[in-house]
């Protein structure tokens, strides 16, 4: 039998590579790190399909993929409406880490993961995080943490600061500061915490800020051939660096006090971005999208319209609601000929989501959409991939979707029914993806405001537990929910995908049950309103992860 556990510490490093960490504690700026791997086991821990902040994390708490639990995107495409809508824990379509825990008997602290708002109700202490409207909203289940917030940790929020590329030395500076003070206010968080629901079987903390740092900031890091060599610069952006190193080491303290192993995750990697394709311009020129004539353009004003008019009227009751370009139809955002199109692209950044238009995403009415048939959905479907996997790059030949993945054949289901793209197209490695329909002729563009971007290659290290110390491990996202489950030996309920890293006999051979009779615990009946799904998709904005 393996070693088991008490208790649990899980740090939660949003976009954490070696490709960085590994530079940074070489310069001596990650000392406390250095100490936690030196009695650690580490390694690569590979996100999942599309390497995306929601869909990842989800897949780390549930152990299991997208396809099974139900998130591909911080937003999803509800064909019936017509609208992006934001993703939410009521959504996850099987149980969390958290539920199986509390199902156990346990006491949990979670601090910050997105994928939880609202925040679930299970023993112990839950706060949302980038997916809640604002500070409240993420305490609202955790009541005597928010009312001690104020007084034992003031600077536990949940601010973002890295809107664009940092335009001037003094604005590196001031967005590092802010974003260290951001790591050390989620540990002061995490110690509060602690104090009220003393009993934890599992903390956990997670550091959203690391991500959008890296995307504004990446070169700056100077960890690879993209890399800006300029100490002032170099030396700003490595005070983040110092910031969650502190953290780290706050943390494993609480750890050793509490005789806690620690379990150190990322939902996925970094790397330099190029640039962004530009899928629905791709699909056009193949004739898979049509661009409309005088007729459908007029119709289109129309919708845009009738969307302000409406934005209007909610305004005018409540003068405090934000007006934002998000709240708009998806046929009054992109400018198709929605009758002869037959595939298009609304959402994602990571890869390409595309959906064959069909009347069956629009409830079944036959004057929603052209494609009616299997046939003709199956046609559809093989002349959008056919278009994404012979796009080249004008100026290597490289594909610029090198693997495309339909989700029918992958997992073995009918993405119509399940809401689900029907496509996902993951581009060369150095770019990102391009929804927005713009002028532009071209395929590729550059983003001088993206010089970073997700990569698969994440982070895993354990320390604590049954495992000889080095880099040694290689895993998937997958795992960690059972890895969690093993070392507290609990069971491992027979839907979930991954396997623990840690050696256990207690894990069940998964069964061929189909996603969508895998029931989850808590379905809600729940919506943001306009002004939260407002706020939200601004903040997916300026962090870079909407157009």
């Amino acid at each position: 039998m393996p070693k088991t556990v008490e208790r649990l510490v899980v740090l939660g490093l949003d976009g954490a590579t070696w490709t960085v960490l590994d530079p940074m504690r070489q310069r001596g700026l990650m000392p406390n790190l250095d100490a936690f791997l030196a009695r650690s086991a580490s390694g690569t821990l590979r996100s999942t399909i599309p390497p995306v902040t929601t869909a990842a994390w989800t897949t780390m708490m549930t152990g299991c993929g997208p396809a099974r639990h139900g998130v591909f995107d911080h937003r999803y495409y509800d064909a019936v409406e017509g609208r992006m809508k934001v993703n939410h824990s009521g959504r996850i379509r099987v149980p969390t880490v958290w539920h199986l825990l509390a199902s156990s008997g346990r006491s949990i602290v979670c601090l910050n993961v997105p994928g939880l708002y609202p925040p679930l109700k299970v023993p112990g202490i839950v706060v949302s995080g980038m997916d809640a409207p604002h500070l409240e909203a993420a305490l609202s289940a955790a009541p005597e943490f928010a009312a001690r917030r104020e007084a034992e940790a003031p600077g536990y929020a949940l601010g973002y600061f890295w809107k664009r590329v940092p335009r001037s030395l003094d604005e590196l500076r001031t967005n590092a500061r802010l974003t260290a003070e951001s790591f050390h206010g989620r540990t002061d968080g995490a110690l509060l915490a602690d104090r009220i629901a003393s009993d934890w079987s599992v903390l956990m903390v997670q550091f959203q800020n690391l991500d959008p740092f890296q995307h504004r900031v990446w070169r700056y890091l100077n960890v690879d051939e993209t890399g800006i060599e300029d100490p002032a610069w170099n030396s700003a952006a490595a005070e983040v660096i110092r910031g969650l190193d502190d953290s780290i080491g706050r943390l494993c303290e609480l750890a050793d006090r509490r005789g806690a192993a620690v379990m150190m995750v990322s939902d996925h990697g970094f790397g330099p971005c190029l640039g962004r394709v530009h899928v629905n311009r791709i699909l056009v020129d193949a004739g898979v999208a049509r661009l409309p004539g005088w007729a459908g353009r007029v119709g289109r004003r129309t919708m845009q319209v009738g969307d302000r008019l409406r934005l209007w009227g909610q305004k005018r009751d409540n003068p405090t609601a934000r007006s934002a370009s998000f709240d708009q139809s998806v046929a009054a955002q992109y400018r198709f000929d929605w009758r002869r199109t037959l595939a298009f692209a609304p959402h994602q950044d990571t890869a390409a989501m595309v959906y064959v238009n069909c009347a069956a995403r629009h409830g079944g009415v036959k004057t929603a959409a052209p494609m009616m048939t299997p046939r003709q959905i199956d046609e559809a479907r093989s002349a959008a991939a056919d278009a994404l996997a012979q796009a080249r790059h004008p100026e290597t030949d490289k594909a610029l979707f090198p693997r495309i993945i339909a989700t029918a054949e992958e997992y073995k289901l009918d993405p119509a029914s399940e809401g689900y793209p029907d496509l996902i197209a993951l581009p060369d490695e150095p770019y990102w993806v391009r929804t927005k329909l713009t002028s532009s002729p071209s395929w590729v563009e550059p983003d001088d405001n993206l010089p970073g971007t997700h990569r698969p290659e994440g982070i895993v290290a354990l320390a604590g537990v049954d495992l000889p110390v080095g880099r040694n491990l290689q895993a998937n996202l997958t795992d960690a929910t059972p890895t969690i489950l093993a070392l507290l030996g609990l069971p491992i309920p027979a839907h979930i995908e991954g396997k623990p890293i840690v050696p256990s006999t207690s894990f069940a051979t998964r069964t061929d049950t189909p996603v969508a009779s895998v029931a989850g615990p808590h379905r809600p009946a729940f919506e943001y309103s306009f002004e939260e799904q407002a706020v939200i998709e601004q903040r997916l904005a300026d962090l870079g992860y909407l157009e």
